[in-house]
């Protein structure tokens, strides 16, 4: 179960890093169910990151894996996303799946405003914050 502490407190954390390194994001966390726990905008995002950020959450948590993995089993089986029935969707890298100790998905963390590298990097900053996540 995500708890609004925790989704708080990773948000700070990838806030943190993200400050560090003189950039600006959007964050969101959905739960298990894909319900949206917690999300932040910096000062100077664009309009659409955080619907973005919101879609990554969402597409990592209900298909179990990286938004970027996602991606790659799209191309891999030549596929086009709405092959997937979710307008949610997304194959843009930035999200991760929260994965629970008993190796079921308990949530999603998607990030959006840099390079997609960037992106999943800072997201997995906020994975230690949920105490029942693997780590």
């Amino acid at each position: 179960m995500i708890k609004v502490a925790e989704a708080e407190a990773a948000i700070k954390k990838i806030v943190a890093a993200t400050i560090e390194a003189g950039y600006v994001v959007a964050i969101a966390i959905v739960d298990e169910n894909t319900d949206l726990v917690a999300a932040h905008r910096m000062d100077g995002c664009r309009p659409r990151w955080m619907k973005v950020s919101l879609r990554k959450a969402h597409t990592s948590c209900v298909m179990d894996r990286t938004t970027e993995n996602f991606g790659e089993e799209i191309i891999r089986r030549q596929l086009q996303i709405s092959y997937y029935g979710d307008p949610l969707f997304t194959a843009l890298p930035g999200g991760i799946p929260i994965i629970g100790k008993d190796g079921s998905t308990i949530g999603g963390i998607g990030v959006t405003g840099l390079t997609k590298m960037t992106d999943a990097a800072l997201a997995a900053t906020g994975l230690s914050c949920f105490a029942d996540a693997k780590t």
